[in-house]
């Protein structure tokens, strides 16, 4: 079932719809060319729907739309220009250290614009052969031009006909990386397990994941038309969503002495029934991903969790029946309950109609949560400096290319020079550690596809047949170029080899050597240069990540402690914190992965970030910790410990921030109006909010704890500087 359930999941997922999509739009223009006698026409145009297919990711309709017009636009000016100047190797040479300058700078406005700079140095580079010389530069320009106009137009149509399937996707597709994250922190109650190794999994996986619920917080909220869409279908991908974020947090809430935990109760059944039903829950959000990525509602759960619930309470029952005091068992216990719930409401959308009624609208607050871009020129002015990553990277890359282009007069076999400034260009990267990581991946994929390419025009001479693998391959190529990148290139390699063969009078044997020299070249200088051309290395921007964490962490914890004392505080405000505090904490999880993926002596501080990276999280779990008690009772018993803990928790956090750099907030501790609460209530009442009060203060002597550590550490980041005031 389970082996079924996944290839389900990859037929219906946005991976094989976006290399479907893709190899329709490559394929159909030379199979129409050829029935007119013209192939090298269809597949010039076939060369514009690929330069156009980089700037289509996901993301709001509107946006995808303008930017892939706009990439038409420039694939025929970049086009023309390049052919018009390719007598002129001198000249060509200068214009492209330019072009890929200015390209590279685009990445200041982000993701989307950084895709479009890729298509305007890949029209320049796929136009510096001499393929179809016959023809004039206009009319090349010309038919690139309309396959990139053709997939555009495409794309947008399916995406017209389809208005909610990218976000159903991406939902499905979070909602899978969730659950497997609590799949992997369910290990923490195997006492068997490996604690470090756990620790790796979850830093790993929610990078992922911040990363997928950041692009379905934009498909959701910048998709005017889902906002105010009243069909079934378009409610509950809001409103799933909604409850998602909910279940991550509680999730990350359930933070505790793990190594405690298993020393003392590593034994108990508790903590088997603990672990099973962790392991239960990530399946059943699991099986309902799926059932969303194929579109169809989801089976009732054939587990009984009312039941399991049951069981890890008499559990619990027993070890104070034995004197033992597990009360953190207990908190995890309320925690794992609270999932239970946010996943029988998921089920609840699918079976009942009026439920979604009941729920208060997560967009009522939704403008607040739309992505807004700053395309100011000072934006671009205030990055052209040595100390922007993004401008040592365009100077770097701008260099690599002029030498890249100088190299291909130089090797014998250039017939298809432009694959070593490709590599270049696909390789190299900002940063050291994704550099070196794709160029790995590339070679791999490479001599891979390569292989089995030369193997089949070897063995099958029957063009049919080739020509079916070819489509294959394709298919998988652009499945798995986005996401899994090493498989995306063996398939991709296999394919330009076989469709040489329709085509190109060359020996497949002298077109994979060409490739594979081209590629160790390009790889080899995108490599080389990323280490001795202005680099940029991790622990040159570690602390502006850090402050920003902790910026993060203080604005998240002010509102939580406001609300303890009774401030008023809007459900958007403490969203948009939320949001920020888990994206930061992503992002410093995401530092941590660069700075060991690069040499050992440029891992300045690697020991104290992986320690910071730790207490961030534990910071941030104990913080939605005190969430989750004022979510269970509207009002808690505050005593004068608990406001002098918080006051020192902010002052603390608020020295640690500004160790980096100036920091001025509204939202000082002075602003909130802390005062004691003492409530008259019924005896059990009275019981019971002791009992939360206590883990107030249980919860705050930790954060207190926590803030004292990132000041250890941050004296070892800042050890130059003085402390500012």
């Amino acid at each position: 079932m389970k082996i079924i359930n996944k290839i389900e999941n990859f037929i219906y997922g946005e991976a094989l719809s976006d290399g479907l999509k893709t190899s329709l739009a490559i394929i159909i223009p030379p199979i129409v060319a050829s029935l007119f006698g013209d192939l090298y026409a269809g597949v010039t145009i076939s060369l514009g729907a690929v330069l156009a297919h980089m700037t289509d990711t996901p993301g709001p309709f509107k946006e995808r739309r303008n930017l892939m017009w706009l990439s038409v636009l420039l694939i025929f000016l970049v086009s023309y220009f390049t052919k018009t100047i390719n007598s002129y190797p001198i000249f060509l040479g200068i214009c492209l250290t330019v072009i890929v300058f200015f390209s590279n700078m685009l990445t200041v406005w982000g993701q989307r614009t950084s895709a479009l700079g890729m298509v305007i140095m890949m029209s320049m580079v796929m136009n510096m052969n001499d393929l179809r010389h016959e023809l004039s530069p206009l009319h090349i320009a010309l038919f690139v031009t309309a396959g990139a106009a053709w997939y555009t137009i495409f794309s947008l149509a399916i995406s017209t006909f389809r208005p909610y399937r990218m976000a159903q996707q991406n939902l499905a597709d979070t909602m899978i990386h969730i659950s497997e994250y609590i799949r992997i922190k369910a290990s923490m109650f195997d006492k068997d397990s490996n604690y470090d190794d756990i620790i790796k999994k979850l830093i790993d996986e929610h990078v992922v994941i911040n990363e997928k619920q950041s692009l379905v917080r934009e498909l959701v909220f910048s998709n005017k038309k889902l906002v105010k869409d009243q069909t079934p279908i378009g409610r509950s991908i809001v409103f799933i969503f909604s409850d998602l974020v909910d279940i991550f947090e509680n999730v990350t809430a359930n933070q505790y002495d793990y190594v405690k935990i298993r020393e003392v109760y590593g034994d108990t059944k508790a903590m088997r029934k603990i672990y099973n039903l962790m392991n239960k829950l990530a399946h059943e959000l699991k099986m309902i991903a799926y059932h969303i990525n194929s579109n169809k509602r989801p089976k009732q759960s054939t587990f009984d969790f009312e039941v399991e619930l049951k069981k890890i309470d008499d559990a619990i029952k027993e070890l104070y029946a034995e004197g033992q005091k597990p009360i953190v068992l207990s908190k995890i216990y309320i925690n794992l309950k609270q999932i239970v719930y946010k996943i029988e409401f998921i089920h609840k959308f699918f079976y009942d109609d009026s439920f979604t009624e009941k729920k208060k609208n997560p967009l009522d607050h939704a403008e607040h949560f739309e992505p807004t871009v700053d395309y100011s020129l000072r934006k671009l002015k205030d990055h052209l400096n040595l100390k922007s990553s993004i401008f040592r990277h365009a100077i770097r890359a701008s260099i690599v290319m002029l030498l890249a282009y100088g190299v291909t007069f130089i090797i014998p076999m250039t017939y298809h020079s432009y694959w070593i400034l490709m590599t270049v260009l696909v390789i190299l990267k900002p940063g050291f550690s994704v550099t070196k990581k794709r160029n790995f991946q590339r070679l791999k994929g490479t001599i891979g596809g390569g292989l089995v390419g030369v193997l089949i025009l070897l063995i099958i001479p029957q063009h049919s047949i080739r020509f079916a693998l070819m489509l294959i391959f394709m298919l998988m190529a652009y499945t798995f170029i986005r996401h899994k990148y090493a498989i995306g290139t063996f398939y991709l390699t296999a394919y330009i080899l076989i469709s040489f063969s329709f085509y190109s009078q060359k020996d497949s044997l002298y077109i994979i050597q060409e490739r594979f020299i081209d590629t160790l070249v390009g790889g080899f200088m995108a490599f080389i240069s990323s280490y001795l051309i202005l680099p940029t290395w991790e622990k040159n921007n570690m602390n502006e990540y850090i402050q920003k964490a902790l910026i993060a962490n203080y604005e998240f914890i002010y509102l939580v402690f406001k609300k303890l004392a009774d401030n008023e505080v809007s459900t958007t405000d403490y969203k948009l914190a939320r949001k920020d505090v888990f994206i930061a904490m992503a992002n410093i999880n995401s530092v941590f992965q660069r700075v060991i993926s690069e040499p050992k002596g440029k891992q300045e501080n690697a020991n104290e970030l992986n320690k910071f990276t730790i207490f961030n999280q534990s910071f941030v779990s104990y913080s939605v910790g005190l969430v989750k008690i004022l979510k269970k009772n509207n009002s808690v018993i505050l005593t004068s410990e608990h406001i002098r803990l918080m006051k020192k928790i902010l002052q603390l956090l608020l020295q640690n921030i500004r160790l980096y750099g100036e920091y001025e907030t509204e939202n000082l501790p002075k602003t909130i109006e802390f005062r004691e609460k003492t409530v008259v209530y019924t005896e059990i009442e009275t019981e019971a909010l002791q009992n939360d009060s206590e883990l107030i203060e249980d919860l705050l002597e930790y954060l207190y704890e926590i803030a004292y550590d990132f000041t250890k550490v941050g004296h070892v980041f800042v050890k130059e500087q003085p402390l500012k005031e």
